[in-house]
């Protein structure tokens, strides 16, 4: 069967308020924009959305509409495209995994800030004809940093060139690098943002799509322990006691962290390193570290027993999300459950009743649980895990204590 191509998506983008000239202030004939021509693609959706986030609250800091795109594999061609010999969606609209003011949602109504909502890459090339852009080469201000800077440093520097700038049509050159590269993500340089951005409409108003909602209440019995009075579903902010939920990453990370992550001396991701997680990156090169970026199943038992000691939470169900193989998964879930009594068991992204537009955005349906439950366990290599760890740190509701590593 052919993958979704998630039309409807993309007509209910075009019917967005702000996507009107005649749309009242601070949008229509009255908004500025910010196009990053330049964004990532042929990337899985943790690299995407972390560039996608911190794009966006530049866009917000600089008083510009942020323009986003499609999750894109494939810029152009066919809308279908292949992945290691499975069809997928070449480009799924962006509006398919989350809501909020990164995809065209309302700032706060009691904002301080006047900031145009977001528009789409459609409607910007409709009302910025190419003569009226200005097309800027990121090299041209990044070059000028003496140092390798932090996100806030490059942040500050943008919005200060930004605000310079009268016209409402402004994009960073396609050939340019990108200004949230894994480069800088993968490091520590981009944790000084983060007071500002989690305190920004960007993350305080971050959700997930309708269609992610609907496919975590259908599976709702494979996050929330039965015997529970159910916390609200809709609420991304509302913790599920009793919930552990553990990210099991294999696949490409079979050889990846081996022959790149060891040998390139690659450390944890940047928002996995947050002073108050208990579980800090090993250093680079050092062989243990490898136990930690691929852990084998004794490596991973013995962790999850460590954890279950060490909070004293009555933890009752546990929830892989992993894109592991079905026999060695297998192996593992029998493991874990010899280990402690799970009264609610143990469920896999390979258990859950997904929708065929579900099937292909179900990746973010595992970040919803795993941003919710009470103890998180994920691999502190993963641009995934980061973004759940960097959500969870949003979460006053949440003890940092409580996202960990392998």
């Amino acid at each position: 069967m052919a993958p979704p191509l998630y039309s409807s998506y993309r007509t209910r983008e075009r019917l967005f308020q702000q996507h009107n000239l005649s749309a009242p202030y601070p949008n229509g004939k009255h908004a500025k924009y910010l196009w990053m021509a330049n964004h990532g693609t042929q990337q899985g959706w943790g690299n995407y959305m972390q560039e996608m986030v911190l794009n966006a609250y530049l866009a917000y800091a600089s008083g510009r509409a942020y323009v986003f795109d499609n999750f894109t594999w494939e810029e152009g061609g066919p809308e279908i495209a292949d992945w290691n010999g499975h069809a997928i969606p070449a480009r799924i609209p962006l509006s398919a995994f989350i809501s909020g003011p990164i995809i065209g949602g309302p700032m706060p109504p009691m904002s301080k800030d006047i900031i145009p909502r977001a528009v789409s890459r459609e409607w910007y090339h409709k009302v910025c004809p190419e003569p009226d852009r200005v097309v800027i080469d990121t090299r041209k201000i990044q070059n000028s940093f003496l140092t390798l800077p932090s996100a806030l440093q490059i942040v500050e520097r943008w919005v200060d060139e930004l605000r310079k700038i009268q016209s409402p049509c402004v994009e960073l050159a396609r050939s340019s690098p990108w200004l949230f590269g894994w480069d800088l993500t993968n490091t520590e340089r981009v944790l000084d943002i983060f007071p500002d951005l989690s305190s920004s409409p960007i993350l305080t108003h971050f959700d997930w799509s309708p269609l992610i909602h609907g496919q975590f209440l259908i599976n709702s019995h494979h996050f929330i322990p039965s015997n529970l009075r159910s916390p609200d579903l809709y609420d991304i902010r509302t913790p599920i006691p009793g919930l552990l939920v553990l990210h099991v990453r294999r696949g490409d990370y079979e050889g990846w962290c081996s022959y790149i992550a060891m040998s390139w001396g690659l450390v944890y991701n940047g928002f996995n390193r947050f002073p108050q997680f208990p579980d800090k990156s090993p250093a680079p090169h050092d062989p243990e570290g490898l136990h930690h970026c691929l852990p084998s199943i004794p490596d991973m038992v013995a962790k999850v027993q460590s954890v279950v000691n060490d909070t004293g939470y009555p933890l009752t169900k546990v929830f892989i999300m992993t894109n592991a193989k079905a026999p060695w998964l297998t192996d593992l879930v029998n493991a874990i459950a010899k280990i402690h009594v799970w009264p609610d068991g143990i469920s896999t992204s390979r258990d859950l009743a997904l929708s065929w537009d579900g099937r292909f955005v179900s990746q973010a349906v595992d970040m919803l649980a795993a941003q919710r439950a009470e103890v998180f366990i994920g691999n502190g290599w993963s641009s995934l895990t980061s973004n759940i760890a960097m959500l969870r740190m949003t979460n006053s509701n949440l003890d940092p204590r409580n996202t960990r590593f392998w």
